[in-house]
């Protein structure tokens, strides 16, 4: 009898969907014991969850980053974060959800999102269902609403040992905390195209560096209109790929802003599934600091400009990133100049990041969450 496999995802933001994603379509085509599901019970929201949701994409779109920082910093901590399995409940226990959880009765629960993991304790709690439950941190910092129930969960699997011995010293048995790296794609990364291939389909300038700037924003934002402007008037010497995602209005606004200026070094595309052959014709990556990012860039080797994101958790991930020298990290649009006209002087300085991320151990961890499954 197969193994009842559930992976929980929530959409606050396009990086915990990919991870649970990567996750589930990998243990669907290697391992034959397993039965898998994949929710997002963002599908499932109550009205109170669904004002989270608008909040946090309001967040997204207009970016008060102090604020979020301020909200973030205060619920590290035990008492202030008191009411956040009460709010994970009213925003998202109802008949709906708690009928799909328990018809497909899983015997093992992998969460993508604190809240998903907040509401399979709280299952388990009042015994509707039996289930072992992992939790995937998928920032490079640790914060109290991901381990505020950790007494009740079987583990937990993190970005890399800084994380680890981040949530040892918050009282967390060792033994339950995985160094896996955060999950990836693998069957993607295995079969890129030779780089002339993808620059020929691109018609991208093979004597130039090339920089893909990661702007586009699902929630509608324009936050990065005023990045891209700035590096379009440098007239850098390099190719830049800007990828506006989603966001129709943002692509309309760059091309129109291209043509107008009879730019020829830019290439604007729109939502794109080529991300990774993309990345791997690049030099530099311009992007917020998100974690499935983050950890992109880290195993194709790409060095980082890492602009600012909504704060909070992203803020942690570009110190990471700076401190290892992987990236630089920048705040507004004038030191966005500084740095890129820096760059386009000194090519050495993204080698040099380069050469350190050559030296990474390669992410295995969709496998390495394989086998522990069939350890269960």
């Amino acid at each position: 009898m197969k193994k009842k496999l559930l992976v929980l995802s929530a959409r606050y933001g396009s990086g915990h969907t990919k991870i649970a994603e990567y996750v589930a379509n990998y243990i669907k085509e290697n391992n034959d014991s397993c039965e898998v599901k994949l929710l997002d019970i963002t599908d499932y929201a109550n009205r109170f969850g669904k004002i989270g949701i608008r909040a946090m994409e309001f967040v997204a779109k207009h970016r008060p980053e102090l604020i979020f920082n301020f909200c973030y910093e205060i619920m590290d901590h035990k008492i202030s974060s008191l009411g956040h399995n009460r709010f994970a409940r009213r925003s998202y226990d109802n008949p709906r959800l708690r009928q799909v959880i328990t018809d497909y009765n899983p015997d093992i629960v992998i969460s993508s999102h604190f809240y998903c993991s907040n509401i399979i304790t709280y299952y388990n709690d009042l015994n509707i269902i039996n289930t072992k439950l992992y939790t995937i941190i998928t920032d490079y910092r640790s914060h109290v609403i991901w381990t505020k129930n950790h007494e009740k969960e079987t583990g937990f699997i993190v970005g890399n040992d800084i994380v680890k011995e981040e949530l040892i010293k918050r009282g967390i048995d060792k033994k339950k905390i995985y160094s896996f790296g955060l999950p990836l794609n693998l069957n993607q990364i295995k079969d890129l195209d030779d780089d002339e291939v993808i620059k020929k389909r691109y018609k991208i300038n093979n004597d130039k560096k090339t920089y893909l700037f990661f702007g586009g924003s699902s929630s509608g934002s324009m936050y990065y209109y005023d990045y891209f402007k700035a590096i379009a008037k440098m007239n850098i010497d390099k190719n830049i790929i800007f990828i506006s995602g989603k966001n129709d209005k943002l692509k309309r606004k760059c091309d129109k802003f291209i043509k107008d200026r009879g730019i020829k070094n830019i290439k604007v595309l729109g939502y794109s599934n080529d991300v990774f052959n993309l990345m791997k014709i690049s030099d530099l990556v311009i992007s917020k600091p998100g974690g499935a990012t983050v950890t992109e860039c880290l195993e194709m080797n790409v060095p980082m400009l890492l602009v600012p994101g909504v704060g909070g958790q992203e803020k942690y991930n570009a110190k990471f990133m700076a401190r290892k020298r992987y990236g630089i990290k920048v705040r507004g649009v004038w030191k966005f100049k500084r740095i890129i006209s820096m760059l386009d002087n000194n090519s050495s300085i993204t080698e040099r990041m380069h050469e350190r991320m050559l030296k990474l151990d390669r992410n295995e961890s969709v496998r390495k969450i394989n086998n522990l499954i069939n350890k269960n």
